[in-house]
């Protein structure tokens, strides 16, 4: 286990490093092979990351780096904590009927067919707080295509989800402010993309001119 957390942490550092200073992760990883017969992995790895990080935003690569983090951990995660938080309220039977549904008044044909899209409602609530945290995790390993994909999943459920609460007559105050969320969120994901673009092709250029 100690050593699965080390490699982790040195993983870590190395991507910190960026692509310009893909000597000094190699020499890291050797060397963080010796520290594993000495028996000291963790503390190597806690080393090479702190040193890693001492130097990441002297460098492009290293800024970007840092911005998905701050993404991640600002924006994403806590995006993806509320819409678990909107699922288990669906689950709460102490949080009573969810998003307005005594609102169908006598129509018991629209109270049966809001009782019978909770289940819906719930699925849709959890894909999209699982595909943040898989939009999060995507980012901070700078894979964009599945990136792309994940960011049309969850614009796909979060309009699928406002049209079933349409059609449902259901209270739909609660998703105005997730909406402004997802596209503040979505626009920030675009500029990190742009940021990516510009980074790369700068660290293309210096690597051809060596």
């Amino acid at each position: 286990m100690t050593q699965a957390v080390s490699r982790a942490l040195l993983s870590l550092a190395s991507r910190s490093l960026g692509s310009d200073r893909r000597t000094w992760a190699m020499a890291m990883e050797a060397e963080f092979e010796e520290a594993v017969e000495d028996g000291k992995p963790m503390m190597f790895a806690i080393g090479c990351l702190v040193a890693a990080w001492r130097e990441i935003g002297k460098h492009s690569e290293g800024r970007l780096i840092l911005a998905n983090y701050a993404l991640a951990l600002g924006l994403l995660i806590p995006m993806a904590a509320l819409q678990f938080e909107q699922a288990v309220g669906f689950l709460s039977s102490a949080a009573g009927p969810p998003f307005g549904m005594p609102g169908a008044g006598p129509n018991l044909y629209l109270i049966w067919s809001q009782n019978s899209a909770i289940p819906i409602l719930l699925i849709t609530w959890l894909l999209l707080g699982t595909a943040h945290l898989c939009l999060a995790w995507l980012l901070v390993e700078g894979d964009w295509p599945r990136i792309v994909k994940c960011g049309t999943l969850i614009g796909a459920a979060m309009i699928t989800l406002t049209l079933f609460m349409s059609v449902l007559m259901l209270d739909l105050s609660p998703l105005r402010a997730q909406v402004a969320e997802l596209a503040i969120e979505l626009a920030a994901v675009v500029s990190i993309s742009r940021w990516h673009i510009r980074v790369f092709a700068d660290v293309s250029r210096e690597m051809l001119a060596r």
